[in-house]
């Protein structure tokens, strides 16, 4: 076996099961989206609005535990159990306090969105969304440390076992809750939050049993000794992660931003935006499962003082991904208009999303260049340059841009929503090719990240 061969089947049997994990995740806000969709433009309306203010709040706060899978990838690699396991004690105190955190976030932000100026039905709709979905924020965000723990230890197929569980639970569970059958309230979008929720305290607890009882995790005795909470080695999780969190706030502001804004043009500009943000973002946990996966990797090689494997990795893990863009992107742009049809009977709705989504299909390569440089930069702990490039493609640059077309411009087929998406493209095409450049200074100064 070759070289090349080797190396793509090592990162497919990490990586593989992530993307999968990713897309059972995906795969329950497309559930929520279809669902909620065919209850109404209305209901859909009111779950996009809530579930993008979820979005940019929570996926702060679970950025920050992100950083666990790099650290224990490395401790792993190194064969330091009792460095790994304190490192796992750590990061769950972490992020127990984001969590709390998040909930209450999470709460505040769904009493400022009723005087916000949306649509007073369409608000109301989204406040009881984050109501009920608040009381999952703790499960969620925990989750960060105890996923990447398991999947910096290799175990990323049962991790996707228990998103596929909970996805495919979600299913009769969202239907239940959504039109009232089988004895449960009728809660329309509501109906949505309250089973997220549910299933981030089944998929908490099923972590911390696979952590505890896996036969490749018993003897490590992951829980023994319980650390209390080191507040050295807390503040230096946080140092690394607190970018990464802020990275992902970065990144969800724009995405989540758009939906919000987007949402002053009436319900069918909304309902027609989470349908193709919910396509292209299927596409992307697929990027991020690789990513994911060249993070591990890499990690792993580092811990054993591997310069060599861990360069290789990175250059074979994120061409391969970049390959799949193209793919997908192709994909999209053909069959733009079934892929919408599946979430909507409404024609407008129908007509403005698979417009949106040609838009999405052009976007699928940058934003996947940069899913996959960020998750190598993090592998050598450089968690401050995505930040840094995020916040002037998207703050400086996109932001203006998305304003000046959405909202001032009159130029047909680039204002309203379609300027919106078109900001996206240029932002997320700044964004990769600057952290390209970066990571390749990176890959030529790599010794000196062997230590760090």
């Amino acid at each position: 076996m070759s070289k090349l061969s080797s190396e793509i089947k090592s990162l497919s049997r990490l990586a593989l099961p992530v993307a999968l994990s990713q897309l059972a995740i995906m795969g329950m806000g497309i559930t929520d989206v279809l669902l909620a969709g065919h209850a109404g433009t209305d209901e859909l309306a009111g779950l996009s609005l809530g579930n993008n203010i979820w979005s940019v709040t929570i996926l702060f706060f679970f950025g920050i535990g992100l950083i666990t899978q790099a650290l224990v990838g490395r401790y792993f690699g190194a064969g330091d159990i009792q460095s790994l396991r304190y490192q796992v004690h750590q990061s769950l105190w972490l992020t127990l306090v984001c969590g709390l955190l998040g909930a209450l976030s999470i709460l505040l932000a769904a009493e400022i969105l009723l005087v916000s100026g949306f649509e007073p039905a369409m608000a109301l709709r989204a406040h009881h969304y984050l109501q009920a979905i608040a009381w999952g924020a703790v499960p969620m965000i925990m989750l960060a440390a105890l996923r990447g723990s398991l999947e910096a230890m290799n175990l990323t197929q049962p991790v996707f076992w228990i998103n596929f569980a909970a996805f495919l639970l979600n299913i009769p569970l969202d239907y239940a809750l959504i039109y009232g059958v089988w004895g449960l309230p009728k809660l329309g979008a509501v109906g949505c939050a309250w089973s997220t929720a549910v299933l981030l305290w089944v998929g908490f607890f099923a972590s911390i049993a696979m952590l505890q009882w896996h036969k490749n995790t018993r003897d490590i005795k992951v829980f023994k000794d319980f650390s209390a909470p080191d507040f050295k080695v807390i503040f230096s999780t946080l140092k690394l992660g607190f970018p990464i969190g802020l990275s992902v706030l970065i990144e969800m502001s724009m995405f989540a931003g758009a939906g919000m804004l987007i949402a002053y043009f009436g319900p069918i500009a909304a309902g027609a935006h989470s349908i193709a943000i919910s396509i292209a973002s299927a596409s992307f946990m697929i990027y991020l499962g690789f990513s994911a996966g060249v993070t591990i990797r890499a990690s792993q090689q580092l811990g054993a003082k591997s310069y060599e494997g861990a360069h290789y990795s990175v250059k074979v893990g994120t061409s391969f991904n970049l390959l799949l863009a193209f793919l997908l992107s192709f994909v999209f742009w053909i069959f733009r208009e079934p892929l919408v049809s599946l979430y909507s009977s409404d024609a407008e709705v129908i007509r403005l999303a698979a417009q949106l989504l040609l838009l999405g299909a052009a976007f699928q390569v940058v934003d996947c260049l940069q899913a996959a440089t960020i998750a190598a930069l993090r592998a050598y702990h450089d968690t401050v340059s995505a930040p840094k490039v995020q916040m002037f493609a998207y703050w400086v640059i996109g932001l203006p841009l998305a304003i000046g077309l959405g909202f001032y411009s009159d130029l047909p087929g680039i204002s309203g929503p379609h300027g919106f998406w078109l900001a996206m493209v240029v932002s997320l095409s700044i964004s990769g090719l600057m952290l390209l450049r970066r990571l390749r200074k990176v890959l030529a100064e790599q010794p000196k990240y062997l230590e760090s």
